[in-house]
């Protein structure tokens, strides 16, 4: 049975088997994938900043990892969004894991109040087996980027003939730095992080720009300094005005690959060379720098062809596609529901009274903010029938809902089930009569299976007697059902 549930990165023994299969199902097939290192990602979770929560989650069977997911939000902004990577090993695959991952990210996103999710894919050919999982869940590629490659270390004959071809530049003068910002440059720098945000094509991705200021400046340097050496080069006018700049990092514990990242010049200042030039002193600084690393990367939207044309001068080489893909979800309320079964195969059911009549659903409810689905589930059980000092119950069923009046103030439901074994009891919960009221809980009792069988009233799931039953013959499914109403 394969359950899902966050790593904690401190246990490093963990997180280097879930960063192995993470690994191993983002490389899987693709000749020059890019994975953050182990060391720099395992940094990131572990010290966590203030702008954006990064989340390693696994995917468990008998406490071996089988596939991995990097679920990320920011904090201060884009506060609609979240980030989502999900790789499985090619062993693991077409056995749900992905899809069961992908239920989680759909919970935590709706408890978080998040309606649209983002991920990245490297595609080399078609048919892909990850873009397709995509499109089943309903993603959409909203910008495509070609994802090149040039061999380290760089060609010394082509760089001449760049030299040459690029002549002199005339009006502006270069300035390069590998490490952190000279203090003399970072209002200008940070200004062109700005400039550089609001230009880059990001295609339809839905993309809030946040200017930089020194002070952001300052404590992402210092973050990203721990794990890489930046090579930066910005160019200015005769006047002093910054005009662009381009950036590599290199990896302190990566032997293979190095990263061209930024490369801007300002609209009024191109058509210069300067975007040669920049280019040209920061390959000048890498070759200085760089120690074992095979491969430098970039990419380049198709769109901006100026830009392509430069990478081919420069001896880049296609290897795949990066696409970005979005997502809109509904505004699901989120909840976690049990189904509790005693010694004789009795289920525990609450009784629900609205103006369409009365309806008899499995205990539980609506999560809070910041509580895991376990915690909710705890938390909900205690309040309402009483029940406590479980184990951490294997999961049932997931329910997505879309429809009219069944949340306030939301589009649907997003219910979670799992399955709890325990001694026969009498329900009490700390609630009190007039709060389970509240709730619109009027009533719970025991039932048998043939009592589910034949009730002529309503269910929720509509067809839970035929649920239970399969459940209780065969067992907790391989990976959460998904339900329909």
């Amino acid at each position: 049975m394969i359950s899902i549930r966050e790593i904690d990165p401190a246990d490093l023994a963990l997180f280097d088997e879930w960063y192995d299969a993470f690994r191993a199902g983002a490389v899987a097939g693709r000749e020059a994938a890019l994975v953050v290192g182990r060391e720099a990602l395992g940094y990131s979770l572990r010290n966590p900043g203030p702008l954006k929560q990064r989340l390693a989650v696994g995917a468990f069977e008998d406490d071996r990892v089988l596939g991995g997911m990097l679920f990320e939000y920011r904090l201060t902004d884009n506060l609609d969004t979240v980030e989502v990577e999900i790789d499985v090993p090619p062993g693991h695959r077409r056995r749900g894991i992905g899809t069961a991952l992908w239920q989680w990210a759909v919970t935590r996103a709706a408890q978080l109040g998040r309606t649209i999710v983002q991920t990245e894919i490297g595609v080399p050919g078609e048919p892909w087996a990850g873009a397709a999982f995509a499109e089943r869940l309903g993603f959409r590629t909203e910008h495509v980027e070609e994802h090149l490659v040039v061999p380290l270390p760089y060609d010394e004959l082509r760089l001449e003939e760049l030299r040459e071809a690029a002549g002199r530049l005339d009006g502006y003068r270069l300035t390069s730095w590998a490490g952190l910002c000279p203090p003399e440059h970072q209002q200008a720098y940070a200004d062109l992080h700005t400039a550089m945000d609001q230009d880059v094509p990001t295609g339809g991705m839905t993309r809030e720009v946040v200017p930089w200021t020194v002070e952001k400046l300052e404590a992402s340097e210092a973050r990203v300094d721990r794990n890489y050496l930046a090579l930066v080069t910005m160019a200015h006018t005769a006047a002093g005005e910054p005009a662009g700049y381009t950036l590599i990092y290199l990896p302190r514990a990566d032997a293979e690959h190095a990263q061209q990242d930024d490369t801007l010049v300002l609209r009024e200042h191109r058509g210069h060379n300067v975007g040669t030039h920049l280019k040209l002193a920061n390959l000048e600084q890498l070759a200085k720098h760089r120690t074992t690393q095979r491969f430098l990367h970039t990419w380049t939207a198709l769109s901006n062809v100026p830009m392509r044309k430069v990478n081919a001068r420069f001896g880049f080489r296609a290897v795949e596609q990066h696409r970005e893909l979005e997502l809109r979800l509904p505004r699901l309320r989120p909840a976690a529901r049990a189904v509790i079964v005693d010694p004789e195969d009795r289920i525990l059911l609450v009784r629900f009274e609205f103006a369409d009549g009365p309806l008899w659903a499995t205990p539980g409810g609506g999560l809070e903010p910041g509580e895991t689905v376990i915690e909710g589930l705890r938390r909900e059980l205690v309040e309402e029938v009483g029940l406590k000092d479980f184990a951490d119950p294997p999961q049932l069923w997931h329910q997505e809902v879309v429809a009219e009046d069944h949340a306030t103030g939301y589009d649907g439901v997003l219910h979670d089930f799992f399955l709890i074994r325990t001694d026969h009891f009498e329900p009490a919960g700390t609630l009190t009569p007039e709060e389970m009221r509240a709730e619109n809980v009027y009533a719970m009792r025991w039932w048998s299976q043939a009592e589910l069988e034949t009730h002529d009233g309503r269910f929720a799931p509509r067809d839970l007697p035929a649920l239970v039953r399969s459940a209780l013959q065969s067992g907790p499914p391989s990976t959460p059902t998904q339900l329909g109403l």
